[in-house]
């Protein structure tokens, strides 16, 4: 289903997109048995050691006629709607990234492959507060892989590039650019939009 999704905002990534979804946002929560929760939604904020500041990986729903709250885990969920305006929409949804765990995360765009971001919280010197600067931690998943693949973490382990260059390898015209730095980190969704193109 969410891989049929075309989104109504095309993200240019901005400060609101980045962390209004870890507060009651207007919006909706579409079950896996067809049924549809409406009212303010709520996702977990994640530190970069990957800790949930305010429960487990669950959305949190807040009815818009009687103000009952109800929590759904990732087994019940088929996709998430914040709706920031008529014209404003972004869509979450759970994605593997292991073998044994799924996190949520807004999807980008899509087609061949489908770039999926969040915003992942900076611990600061001062204990018990993170900061949030726009979304900083991206996935990519093909529709036949089980498991979606990091290009970018909020812990650099390994350089975008080489990501990258190793899960675009089979079209040269990325992979060229992003060896020539025509194409970097910051082009990330330019990069997965002229992959699809590459990949029709």
């Amino acid at each position: 289903m969410t891989k049929k999704i075309v989104l109504t905002l095309l993200l240019v990534i901005t400060t609101t997109i980045s962390f209004s979804q870890y507060t009651w946002t207007n919006g909706e929560v579409i079950l896996k048995n067809g049924k549809t929760f409406s009212g303010e939604v709520k996702i977990p904020v994640v530190s970069k050691d990957l800790i949930h500041f305010n429960g487990k990986s669950k959305v949190r729903v807040k009815d818009e006629r009687n103000g009952r709250k109800y929590v759904f885990n990732e087994d019940e969920v088929e996709l998430i709607k914040f709706i920031y305006s008529d014209s404003e929409v972004a869509y979450f949804t759970y994605i593997p990234v292991s073998k044994k765990k799924k996190e949520i995360f807004c999807i980008i765009t899509t087609g061949s492959v489908t770039l999926y971001g969040r915003a992942v919280g900076m611990t600061s010197s001062y204990p018990g507060i993170i900061t949030f600067h726009n979304l900083n931690k991206f996935y990519a998943q093909r529709a036949n892989e089980e498991i979606a693949t990091a290009l970018q973490t909020a812990r650099p382990s390994k350089s975008f590039k080489n990501r990258a260059i190793d899960y675009f390898s089979n079209c040269p015209t990325v992979v060229s650019k992003l060896e020539n730095k025509t194409l970097n980190k910051d082009d990330i969704i330019r990069v997965v939009e002229e992959y699809n193109d590459c990949a029709g």
